[in-house]
């Protein structure tokens, strides 16, 4: 596990408790949500972005046990996108589309 592990797992759970809302109802029908994230700023080398991998992770895990089945995860990234720490320099950002029904 990372060093901030716990507190990105606090986050996800804030994410996930106010995407919860925008949820469709399960009506056997394929939905969309999407997620966006910023990469952690030390990410300069080859590496898990534990942070990513953390926050998406327990957001469908939460998901699925809520009930919602997940049917496919998307994501595209743009580079050199200014994040919460615009002095530290840029970071890369995940859009992260999870269809469910």
């Amino acid at each position: 596990m990372g060093l901030f592990t716990k507190s990105q797992q606090k986050i996800a759970d804030d994410i996930y408790a106010t995407t919860k809302p925008h949820l469709k109802p399960k009506d056997g029908f394929v939905h969309v949500v999407m997620i966006s994230s910023f990469s952690k700023w030390l990410n300069q080398y080859l590496c898990c972005d534990d942070k990513y991998t953390t926050q998406i992770d327990l957001i469908i895990t939460a998901m699925q046990k809520d009930g919602y089945e997940i049917v496919d995860v998307k994501f595209s990234s743009s580079i050199n996108s200014k994040g919460l720490f615009n002095d530290l320099g840029d970071s890369e950002r995940f859009n992260t589309l999870i269809m469910y029904k």
